[in-house]
């Protein structure tokens, strides 16, 4: 993933598209407009922020976004709520509309008094919620809540329909069913219903209080039911559920472990402490390359390995740490399983998502110049260990990508270029997402220097051609701005530097560089010396080869070496900045070591 929302780090250039996205809001059925309804503008990748706006006196809204591919939700007071499902791309070169209709809640108004007691007493302070369970979006629908007063009395604003009114005060929740439309009173008398509750720890024993989530789910029942998906009420490390008696599906979690799944039956014993193993950290790897001699086109790689209790952008239930059960609850019809069906259903739910990254505004600028995707070129390919229950899952990616406004194109040929790259930072929500960026430049060219934004940030900068950045930081918008010089030839220098006494040098010109050495004496080699243009010296892959015996090899920019015979030994030094895609042709032989008793 890459994020886009963070755009004060970005080149003036990159920002300042003048089309938008924007829609109308209205009623299902025969259209008018729905004024003073919240709409959300969701990125279906999870890149960009969401941003939230109001619909006008005609039922219109319009944001002005980062680019990305989106949907919207919309919410307002009498209305279900509504959204889109079907992610709409918007690169800025040109506006784009998604409109939406909202089904209005049932007229006329009435109001429900719902009294609250525990053993024959008024409750005070209980929250009391309803739950319309029959209404044109299919699923149970939350309308009203309110709070009971000092003679556990409550008002709902609703209408003649059946509900499910929910009473909850400490230790205690009851549902019962109320139609609205004939009665205008209801008395809940709270019973200690069946509940599952406990603690969430390490292997270790030590509590867990970060992202700890728990659920109940029973996928026999109708998904219109307050009891398919039951989320835990959470506070620290203790989470607590009320169910009605039944066989369900416990799933716990919490950040930066797996999640917890076994088969739980109500009522049951309390409390149910659960403890979670550390889970291994997912990859989030993108590559970027050039073309050979092209830095006007990109081809962007994106490879995702993830854990069985991950979560993409878009499947719900948001909290439900069980890709697989997302899966089938979002694109199948949620009965616990993935089936076949559902699992084809998934890579083109993922392909209509569109890259990861609409355009790379956000992303890369090369001379303060972004690049256009080619929706076209996406492709999306799935691990074939999706149907398997706890394995990995794999997800990879391609797009290529166009500067956008050429021509003019970049020139090719110059001395250097500017890159600049706005990264994600790894996060660590339901497990460590570690974020890793490799840059592949045109060939002959090589990262020589680099800022990073903020600063300081830490960033990790591995290689040069091509660049591999790995930030190190869990929070921001680390961004690194790269020069790209053309890769010059460096010359590898090496001397004997010790012990003090143990070595004479005759000739101290690296070209030719010779002394005399003590033998049976472990002497010191250092190659400080190393010349690159770029300044990379530390950074070379020194490979020190002693006799023509294989096994006496060292490596580093320093070594050690031990003589235990007399002669003339020569001393090859060859020197790479070697990288997974091409070796710089920096390389140097010396010194010559002659060893002779002192």
């Amino acid at each position: 993933m890459i994020l886009l929302a963070a755009m004060a780090l970005l080149p003036l250039s990159a920002l300042g598209a003048t089309n938008q996205v924007t829609g109308a809001v209205t009623t299902c059925g025969p259209q008018t407009p729905v004024t003073g309804a919240t709409v959300t503008l969701i990125d279906a990748n999870g890149i960009n922020a969401p941003l939230t706006t109001t619909t006008n006196g005609a039922g219109v809204y319009a944001f002005t976004p980062p680019t990305g591919s989106y949907t919207i939700s919309t919410t307002r007071s009498g209305y279900y709520d509504a959204s889109t499902s079907t992610p709409m791309r918007f690169d800025g070169s040109h506006t784009v509309t998604i409109s939406v209709c909202m089904n209005r809640y049932g007229s006329p108004s009435k109001v429900l008094v719902v009294r609250v007691l525990n053993a024959g007493s008024p409750v005070a302070g209980a929250s009391v919620a309803a739950f319309n369970v029959s209404n044109p979006t299919g699923k149970s629908q939350l309308v009203a809540t309110n709070t009971t007063n000092a003679s556990g009395s409550a008002n709902l604003t609703l209408w003649p329909a059946p509900f499910v009114i929910r009473a909850v005060a400490p230790d205690f929740q009851t549902d019962q069913a109320v139609d609205v439309s004939s009665t205008s009173t209801t008395t809940i008398n709270l019973v200690a219903g069946p509940r599952i509750f406990g603690q969430v720890r390490d292997t270790d024993g030590n509590f867990l209080g970060s992202g700890v989530v728990a659920w109940l789910y029973d996928p026999s029942a109708p998904p219109s039911s307050l009891y398919r998906l039951i989320p835990g009420m959470v506070s620290a490390s203790f989470y607590d559920i009320h169910a009605p008696a039944g066989t369900y599906t416990l799933i716990v979690d919490a950040d930066g472990h797996l999640s917890h799944q076994e088969q739980v039956t109500l009522p049951t014993t309390n409390p149910h402490d659960v403890t979670l193993a550390v889970a291994p950290p997912e990859l989030y790897r993108t590559k970027v390359a050039y073309g050979t001699k092209d830095w006007s086109n990109l081809t962007v790689w994106r490879n995702l390995t993830l854990n069985p209790d991950s979560t993409l952008p878009g499947l719900s239930p948001a909290n439900l740490r069980n890709l697989r059960l997302q899966i089938d609850a979002t694109l199948g019809n949620g009965d616990g399983t993935l089936s076949a069906g559902e699992i084809a259903l998934f890579q083109p739910w993922l392909l209509a998502k569109g890259p990861g990254y609409a355009t790379t505004d956000g992303f890369l600028t090369t001379n303060n110049r972004a690049y256009n995707s080619s929706l076209a070129s996406y492709t999306v390919q799935v691990s074939p260990t999706l149907p398997t229950p706890d394995a990995k899952v794999w997800i990879n990616t391609t797009a290529t990508y166009s500067l956008k406004g050429a021509p003019p194109y970049i020139a090719v040929g110059a001395a250097s270029y500017l890159v600049t790259m706005t990264m994600v930072p790894d996060s660590n929500i339901s497990a460590y997402q570690n974020y890793t960026y490799t840059v592949a430049f045109p060939r002959g060219y090589e990262l020589t220097t680099s800022r990073v934004l903020p600063d300081p940030t830490v960033v990790d900068i591995l290689g040069f051609s091509p660049a591999v950045i790995d930030p190190r930081v869990t929070t921001g918008t680390p961004q690194i701005q790269m020069t790209i010089a053309r890769s010059v030839n460096g010359t590898a220098n090496a001397k004997v530097t010790g012990p003090v006494g143990k070595f004479y040098v005759v000739n101290a010109t690296f070209d030719k560089y010779q002394a005399y050495v003590a033998g049976k004496t472990v002497l010191t080699f250092s190659a400080n010396d190393t010349r690159d243009p770029n300044d990379h010296e530390s950074r070379g892959n020194f490979t020190w080869r002693f006799t023509s015996n294989p096994g006496d090899v060292r490596y580093n920019i320093w070594t050690t070496f031990n003589y235990t015979v007399n002669g003339t030994f020569t001393v090859n030094l060859p020197c790479s900045w070697t990288t997974s895609f091409r070796p710089r042709a920096s390389r140097r032989t010396g010194p010559l070591a002659t060893r002779r008793p002192v």
